[in-house]
């Protein structure tokens, strides 16, 4: 082992959600494929259907459904087989009694395993407990077998790129990852115009530019959100920043083929404030908008406070009499 340097990432999400909805999200045909798709104690086809069957035979269908691990490896150390086989045998070593789906993920730059766990034990009905002391039991023997394979991986590997745990959240109650679309749009736009156009062409994502902030409204969603509350990558400061230092300075981690760790990023012109320029008019004007509405709408709820105040002086007055 290097110094400095960690065994496979261990991350483990008890949740009340659907289990169809995460084995959906982790069946993702563009994030894995049938070679690196297992069960332990249930099928790769009917998981869903068996592991409920558990849970109605044993008549504890509330609380938490299931147990998500996310196990990640150091990118380029692994290839998705190895991987698979690793997460396959953390499963049998740690989850005896209990049903399992691996499923290995390609999609990004670096190799990840999700164990999907159902909360009770086919063998008895006994619920699956998850604290600190079990998360560094399992940390513990993925640690072991990481070190027996001569694996490491980084602390934080590739933070920047890897989902986060609020976005895992959301894929567990079956809503999409959409900040893979605002990551991907920013990438492909020179400035903010570029990019609230990209998204609203590709992916039907509206983006609001106001004086100090950027909001979103995803198709499936009925109220913005602001950049901030995603993350500050998604920031309207951060954002301005990624395009006035250019692409080939923002890069990190840009999804290195596993077998291809020499791999390197061909030199990109800087974009610069130059690109900004043409869209500096427009996004003035929409924040202008903006601020004009905001100023309609305070004076509207002031004026709707002042009736209400009024009538309930009136009613008041009406009752002393």
């Amino acid at each position: 082992m290097k110094a400095g340097y960690f065994m496979a990432v261990i991350k483990i999400i008890p949740s009340k959600g659907r289990i169809k909805n995460i084995i959906n999200y982790v069946l993702n045909k563009e994030k894995t494929d049938s070679r690196i798709i297992s069960g332990k104690k249930c099928s790769r086809q009917d998981a869903v259907s068996e592991m409920n069957a558990t849970k109605e035979l044993y008549k504890k269908t509330n609380g938490i459904s299931y147990h998500h691990i996310i196990q990640s490896f150091k990118p380029g150390e692994t290839d998705p087989e190895k991987a698979h086989r690793i997460g396959k045998e953390l499963a049998e070593k740690e989850f005896k009694d209990h049903e399992v789906l691996i499923v290995t993920h390609i999609d990004k730059g670096h190799i990840h395993n999700h164990l999907v766990v159902n909360s009770v034990s086919f063998k008895d009905g006994r619920k699956l407990v998850s604290n600190r002391e079990t998360l560094r039991e399992i940390k513990r023997e993925s640690n072991r077998i990481c070190q027996r394979e001569n694996l490491s991986i980084i602390k934080e590997p590739y933070s920047r790129r890897s989902y986060s745990m609020a976005e895992y959240k959301l894929a567990e109650k079956g809503i999409p990852i959409w900040k893979e679309q605002l990551r991907m749009a920013k990438e492909h736009s020179g400035n903010l115009v570029e990019m609230k156009e990209y998204l609203k062409k590709n992916f039907n994502i509206d983006m609001k530019v106001q004086n100090k902030n950027l909001s979103f409204l995803h198709p499936e969603k009925k109220k913005y959100c602001r950049g901030k509350k995603l993350g500050y990558a998604y920031t309207k400061e951060e954002i301005i920043r990624f395009f006035e230092k250019g692409p080939e300075h923002n890069m990190v981690n840009p999804g290195l083929p596993y077998k291809d760790t020499n791999f390197k990023m061909p030199k990109v012109k800087s974009v610069g404030l130059a690109r900004i320029g043409p869209g500096i008019e427009s996004i003035t004007n929409k924040i202008s908008g903006d601020i004009k509405k905001e100023k309609i709408r305070v004076d509207r709820k002031k004026e709707r406070l002042s009736r209400s105040r009024e009538k309930q002086a009136a009613g008041s007055r009406e009752r002393e009499r």
